[in-house]
């Protein structure tokens, strides 16, 4: 039987293979973008708000409970399944969202099959160009990668916002149809991935670990974070033992709640009659030309200190958005906050590092991605139930407040601690 040819054998540039991977990110951030306007479309089907924020938040649990199972399962099968599986995952969810229309039912299995899909994706991809490149490639590598993940937030967000702005909801919907088909491509069919070997018990002795450490512990560092990443819920309860951890996930998650409602403000600056786009693409062009230039002014920076002035900050930008806001000030907005967060999200993973010793490390980091990647589940949640019951402003200054006041609660306990 002949199997489909793909360009997963061989080697491949080292350029190439970056702008590849660029594209890859690009194209995966990008249909997540645009479900971030989903609430807009979702109302002009039909569907209630609680509505909406279920089908929303259907798609972030789907990617939580398969990235659980996943990391597990990428060395057994290889990248090429994996990018294969979210090919045609990513492209009937997207299919799926565009036809189901009205029907709850239809709608919700296709966000599913959407978040299944790009967690398969997701997981590759993120372990393939750690695994690719070289320790002393990976800073350039990555930081060209990354920003082609941004750049979505810059060109494919502002056309999908001008198109629901002008009512042309059906060209919206069919915007990630195009997008996971040329993710396909481009992953399974242009991107070779058969020449990088993921580390296994039987041959993680091709690898070492650059720590100071022999070869031996070297591999059992591996072991322990690739079983971390996999299960971030072994070993949590030393974590939760340890204040400086349990800080270091409280401000993960509120710094995340924050990032999650900069992102699904969507529904609360219609009601002003402005697109998210003013805000979004600000804010992201500056965090990208942030971290690809300060990454280096982190590592001087007092993190745990900064941790709280910086959410603060990021939430009280996202309150003074509610406020009679206007073209304007909305991208002056997003420029502080692009700063900000462009600092923000490094430091704040920096954080849960710093405050995890080395046999903690695996346990610590992943819960830290697990809190982030939870709050984009909550979110459209909270937005929905609270906007049904009042309005999308209310609820979004209510969100906002709360982060604040949680915020403010951290601080004394910190400073208590240390006094006591």
């Amino acid at each position: 039987m002949k199997q489909l040819k793909t360009a997963h054998s061989g080697p491949q540039g080292k350029k190439t293979r970056i702008f590849l991977l660029a594209m890859a990110f690009f194209l995966n951030f990008g249909f997540a973008n645009v479900c971030f306007l989903l609430p807009l479309y979702y109302a002009h089907t039909g569907f209630t708000s609680s509505e909406a924020g279920i089908l929303l938040s259907a798609f972030y649990i789907a990617a939580l409970v398969f990235r659980l199972i996943l990391g597990g399962l990428l060395p057994r099968f290889g990248f090429g399944k994996f990018l294969m599986m979210g090919g045609v995952f990513s492209v009937l969810g997207a299919v799926g969202t565009a036809v189901s229309g009205g029907n709850f039912a239809a709608a919700i299995v296709s966000r599913v099959i959407f978040g299944i899909g790009s967690t398969f994706t997701q997981v590759a991809l993120a372990t393939f160009q750690s695994l690719a490149f070289e320790k002393n490639e990976r800073g350039a590598a990555f930081s060209f990668i990354m920003a082609g993940g941004l750049a979505t937030t810059m060109t494919v967000f502002p056309i999908a916002d001008w198109c629901l702005a002008k009512g042309y909801f059906n060209a919206y919907i069919m915007i990630n149809v195009f997008i996971t088909v040329a993710l396909v491509y481009v992953t399974v069919f242009a991107l070779k991935t058969d020449d990088v070997t993921i580390p296994t018990r039987q041959t993680n002795e091709m690898y070492s670990v650059d720590c100071g450490q022999t070869s031996e512990k070297g591999n059992s560092i591996l072991s322990a974070v690739k079983h971390g990443l996999a299960q971030p819920f072994i070993g949590l309860g030393e974590c939760f033992k340890n204040p400086k951890i349990v800080f270091a996930f409280f401000m993960m998650f509120m710094f995340s709640l924050v990032d999650a409602a900069s992102c699904f403000m969507s529904p609360m600056l219609a009601a002003f009659g402005l697109m998210m786009s003013f805000f979004i693409s600000t804010n992201a062009a500056v965090g990208v030309f942030i971290r690809l230039t300060m990454g280096k002014a982190l590592d001087k920076l007092p993190r745990e200190k900064l941790s709280v002035p910086v959410t603060v900050t990021l939430a009280l930008i996202l309150l003074l958005a509610t406020i009679h806001p206007t073209r304007t000030s909305l991208m002056a907005l997003g420029f502080v906050f692009g700063i900000l967060m462009g600092f923000g999200y490094p430091l704040h993973l920096a954080l849960v590092s710093d405050s995890a010793p080395r046999t903690l490390q695996a346990q610590a980091v992943s819960f830290g991605w697990f809190l982030s990647a939870l709050d984009f589940t909550i979110v459209p949640l909270l937005f929905s139930f609270i906007g049904e019951l009042t309005d999308p402003v209310f609820a979004f200054r209510a969100v906002t407040i709360s982060v604040l006041l949680c915020c403010a609660a951290a601080q004394i306990v910190r400073i208590r601690a240390r006094k006591g």
